[in-house]
């Protein structure tokens, strides 16, 4: 398959002949990290992410493309140190998926929207897969105007999106030069000024998309 072949793929929902197949391995993720969170907050927050037009639930059980959703539920706000995990669909173009969303109120605050690559056809786990597959750029516009959506009502410290993307403590990325390195090359992620400021002097790279957040597209795509 040619460069622009690739380029002009979109995503498509696998076909596996075993449902529990669209739920093995690794996933595709939108991790928000955020400064310590209220009660009202966090129900705030729940209640934003489920009411953007890309995601339905949350649903009882785990969706799987091809069958009906279960009933969905209450949206829940997790009590102090818990963490909790929902089921969702999320919409991508054409393709219609399942999602959890992932929530830590802990050490850290920490929300993450996880879909397995096994959900789509044609993708095999790696952490080169955004490169291989210039196809998933329409999950990052998704997660993308998510983070935004979010934002927007309670502000994150960091959005990182892609491959097994994990929330991101700014005090972690400050301390730990590898972690910190690995982080800025990879790109693909939101976070505010204050945090950038700590990280390196020079923003001259990062894109402004609200006064105090900044982005930095996903890096070595060609």
């Amino acid at each position: 398959m040619t460069k622009a072949d690739k380029a002009n793929r979109l995503l498509t929902v696998a076909n596996h002949p075993e449902v529990t197949a669209y739920w093995l391995g690794s996933g595709y993720t939108l991790s928000m990290s955020f400064d310590t969170l209220r009660d009202k907050q966090w129900q705030r927050l729940m209640h934003v992410i489920w009411e953007h037009p890309a995601l339905y639930g949350p649903l009882r059980d785990r969706y799987a493309p091809g069958e009906d959703p279960t009933a969905r539920l209450p949206i829940e706000a997790l009590p102090p140190t818990a963490s909790i995990t929902q089921h969702g669909q999320i919409r991508v173009g054409e393709a219609v998926v399942g999602c959890d969303v992932q929530a830590t109120r802990s050490l850290f605050e920490c929300v993450s929207i996880m879909i397995p690559i096994t959900m789509f056809e044609g993708l095999e786990s790696s952490p080169s897969i955004r490169k291989a597959h210039p196809e998933l750029e329409a999950l990052d516009n998704i997660y993308y105007d998510i983070a935004l959506h979010v934002y927007d009502v309670l502000p994150f410290k960091i959005a990182a999106i892609g491959y097994e993307r994990e929330c991101q403590l700014p005090l972690e990325l400050r301390s730990e030069p590898v972690l910190r390195h690995d982080f800025l090359l990879t790109g693909n992620f939101l976070a505010t000024s204050d945090v950038l400021n700590a990280l390196e002097g020079d923003l001259s790279r990062y894109q402004a998309v609200r006064a105090d957040l900044h982005w930095l597209p996903a890096s070595n795509l060609s």
